[in-house]
């Protein structure tokens, strides 16, 4: 089966991990043995015009084993209102000429987030007659970020789909006010092939807290900074936090403040080696966001053992489970502290074997690519009669 994957966003130049979870698992049905091939509009800010030359606007490499048709350009009207859709969907049926006539006619085809993928997939779909799959992962759904012209292309492309997932629970919610299709939910999965259960901490090591975000608002983080100084006033218990954003500065204001530097760090950007150096050596993860479609860093957590406390924002509710950890309200310090405690007094109950496995059987590779064979067999079958 010959699977065409239309990413909103992809690795490249510069962003190494932008679109990563797109890639790894195109990779993953390539690695299944469906024949892969991605068709990617890379579009450039004229902020970078000077900066970045785009010698040959147009490509075709085998990237980590995957076909990668790449249409790299500037959006010359900025962010005039259909600008970025119409020239990501013109430049999408460029490539998609040139697939059809150097690899063949795809079975399926397969955009993440509607905005900008599933716009242009919409119409390949709608004028070639093939089934259409439109996987949402933006958290500006449930977070009422778009703008109105773009609110009536998502409902455009989710009409035109044969088939609509969302990646969580929460922004499943949040997509019925755009869509009257049924929409079900296929998780992210993390590559746990390299993945082992942590060993016990010793008892004479400070009990590790670590959480690792974007460092802005919507991730909580001075919510956990508060819990955490409640919690544990004067214990010998530590806070890490790695990542960087816009908050970074007034996060180290209210450390200073509530005289937590010696106890609270914010390491900074980490690697995805050094993420998951991190979470071996955490005793707890924690997110304390207020909006999140899924929640992969719990899932990475989770792979190695490390039990989790998460806020109910959404994608968390699907992961987090009495077996491995504990879900509280959103924005509520007192709650999130009551969590913090409670891990400390009850952390050896949580067996990083077990939580290893369970995160396996629902989060790994085989079961996320089980679920996505399902789909389109279903779809080319339909197809087909």
């Amino acid at each position: 089966m010959h699977v065409l994957i239309v990413p909103s966003g992809y690795p490249m130049e510069g962003k190494p991990y932008r679109g990563v979870f797109y890639k790894e698992q195109a990779m993953a049905l390539s690695r299944a043995g469906y024949q892969v091939t991605v068709a990617f509009p890379e579009i450039w800010s004229l902020k970078s015009f000077n900066k970045n030359a785009l010698k040959g606007s147009r490509s075709k490499e085998v990237e980590d084993g995957v076909l990668t048709y790449r249409y790299k350009g500037y959006n010359y009207f900025a962010n005039a209102p259909y600008s970025t859709e119409f020239i990501y969907k013109k430049r999408l049926r460029a490539m998609y000429k040139d697939i059809v006539k150097e690899v063949g006619v795809p079975d399926v085809i397969h955009a993440h987030s509607c905005l900008w993928g599933g716009f242009g997939a919409a119409a390949i779909s709608r004028d070639e007659n093939i089934p259409l799959v439109i996987t949402e992962h933006s958290s500006a759904f449930g977070r009422n970020m778009l703008k109105t012209y773009q609110k009536k292309l998502a409902q455009k492309a989710f009409r035109q789909a044969d088939k609509l997932l969302a990646v969580g629970p929460g922004l499943k919610r949040d997509m019925v006010s755009y869509t009257n299709q049924q929409v079900d939910i296929v998780p992210n999965f993390i590559d746990m092939s390299g993945a082992k259960p942590k060993k016990t901490r010793a008892s004479d090591q400070p009990f590790r807290i670590l959480a690792v975000a974007n460092l802005n608002a919507n991730k909580g983080l001075d919510l956990l900074i508060h819990a955490f100084h409640q919690a544990f006033p004067h214990r010998d218990t530590e806070l890490r936090i790695g990542g960087m954003g816009e908050e970074k500065d007034k996060l180290q204001h209210l450390i200073n403040q509530l005289d937590l530097k010696s106890r609270v760090t914010l390491i900074g950007t980490l690697s995805r080696e050094q993420v998951k150096k991190e979470m071996q050596l955490a005793d707890v993860f924690v997110s304390s966001s207020y909006y999140e479609t899924f929640g992969v860093v719990l899932v990475e957590a989770l792979s190695v053992g490390t039990p989790i406390i998460a806020t109910d924002s959404g994608g968390p509710s699907m992961i987090v489970k009495d077996l491995n950890g504990v879900l509280v309200p959103t924005g509520e310090v007192d709650k999130l502290s009551q969590a913090l405690i409670y891990m400390t007094q009850h952390y050896k109950d949580y067996n990083p074997n077990l939580i290893h496995e369970d995160c396996k059987e629902r989060f790994g590779e085989k079961a996320v690519i089980s679920m996505l064979t399902n789909i389109y067999s279903k779809l080319v079958q339909a197809e087909s009669r």
